[in-house]
């Protein structure tokens, strides 16, 4: 799939979307997982999402959006089972439908994993998959269903959410906090942006420096492809590229890749009051990409890196509301 590349049309010639947005609240909810109460039958827990939901609330206040239910009712968008997310999150979308709507945030932050596709396209060594976030087992279950089949919401489906002719001009943004692979260790939780390897000894059992770390390579003959889901006007930013675990959690501090994104906001000087969203996700990366050296922390290398993808036609602007 082709996306546009806006970023490059000399500033003074770009479209906007502020025709759209200018007069009309931006919303933005967003949904966490602890896994808390049922870490003990499945994923680890993720205690890290208190401090991501204020650097969320911050960022959100600061771009000048209203937060849905509101800031305080934290427990309608958290640790949902299944059932409970789609249901909140139609809500959500149906206020965005039936209310003034100039702009539209998504903020989602759990475990998750790639799937395979069941309609596999006849493309050789090739592989298809897509990603799914992890919500709680229903109330009436006491434990997680095999391989999270039950629990399992493909960010396909939530997008898709917003396919609708009413919401088809308004700008769309997603920013998705979950491993994009198949598969980690159980006891390692998905916070801040770390990529996994080994520590090679010198042979008598003592370890080398850091920069002999040994990466594992990919399986043999896996060749996996992958294509972001397809929804007009929209962004969608993952906190790590395709095949990646989004992190270690070894704090309580959350994402580190949303620390950045958040310093990088405060750093930027408005242009006639505004931001561009483009303009942030990549400032964003750069300040990612600047730090070379490797971090250690149980045998992993830490690799956080936004990973973008929109479909968009135009510049979105946000006019700040900094205190």
């Amino acid at each position: 799939m082709e996306f546009m590349d806006v970023d490059h049309v000399p500033e003074q010639k770009q479209s906007t979307y502020c025709n759209i947005m200018e007069g009309r609240p931006c919303r933005a909810a967003c949904f966490d997982w602890d896994f808390r109460e049922v870490a003990f039958t499945g994923p680890a827990k993720r205690e890290g999402i208190y401090y991501e939901r204020q650097k969320f609330m911050t960022m959100v206040k600061e771009l000048n959006f209203t937060i849905y239910p509101s800031e305080k009712e934290v427990r309608v968008t958290r640790s949902l089972p299944k059932r409970n997310f789609i249901k909140e999150l139609k809500k959500f979308k149906n206020l965005c439908v039936s209310e003034p709507c100039g702009c539209i945030l998504l903020s989602i932050s759990s475990h998750g994993v790639i799937v395979k596709t069941d309609d596999q396209i006849d493309s050789g060594d090739f592989e298809t998959f897509e990603d799914f976030i992890l919500t709680h087992p229903e109330l009436d279950q006491n434990e997680f269903s095999k391989n999270y089949v039950d629990e399992r919401v493909s960010v396909k489906e939530i997008m898709e959410m917003f396919r609708d002719e009413r919401l088809k001009k308004i700008p769309k943004i997603f920013f998705i906090q979950a491993c994009r692979n198949q598969m980690h260790p159980a006891d390692l939780d998905a916070d801040i942006g770390f990529d996994v390897c080994v520590v090679r000894d010198n042979g008598e059992g003592e370890p080398l420096p850091q920069n002999h770390l040994l990466v594992p390579q990919a399986s043999p003959g896996k060749n996996m492809a992958y294509s972001p889901p397809y929804l007009e006007n929209s962004v969608i930013v993952f906190s790590t590229p395709f095949g990646y675990v989004a992190g270690v959690e070894s704090t309580k501090l959350g994402s580190h890749v949303w620390d950045v994104l958040e310093d990088t906001l405060k750093s930027m000087v408005p242009v006639n009051g505004s931001i561009n969203l483009l303009d942030w996700l990549k400032k964003t990366n750069g300040e990612l990409a600047k730090d070379e050296n490797f971090e250690i922390q149980r045998n992993v290398k830490y690799k956080p890196l936004l990973s973008i993808s929109h479909t968009l036609t135009k510049q979105i602007l946000f006019k700040l509301q900094r205190e």
